[in-house]
């Protein structure tokens, strides 16, 4: 069964729009690289709902083939770069991992 892999970041005051860019395209890169990645989004929350982000204000949905794909993709050479990213420009994370039927 597929899964909803969603990750919101809380950024650091300090980042740029350029950082931002940088880790969109980060993200976005790994798609075609990790096996069992079918898609990758990244984006801010819509405004109607920005208000009860609690401070999360970037996040991205990684669509996976199945369950058992999470750990190839946390290992994967392709996502450690964007960790990296992530803990030199984020606050904090929340990651949360969900089965869907298709």
């Amino acid at each position: 069964m597929p899964v909803y892999h969603v990750v919101l970041f809380k950024l650091k005051p300090d980042v740029t729009a350029e950082q931002v860019d940088n880790l969109r395209e980060m993200v976005l890169g790994m798609h075609g690289q990790i096996p069992g990645l079918l898609k990758i989004s990244f984006g801010e929350p819509l405004p109607i709902t920005a208000s009860r982000a609690q401070g999360f204000n970037i996040g991205i949905v990684a669509i996976l083939d199945k369950a058992d794909t999470i750990p190839v993709y946390a290992a994967h050479a392709a996502h450690q770069p964007v960790m990296k990213k992530r803990e030199e420009l984020c606050t904090d994370a929340l990651a949360y991992d969900m089965e869907f039927d298709i």
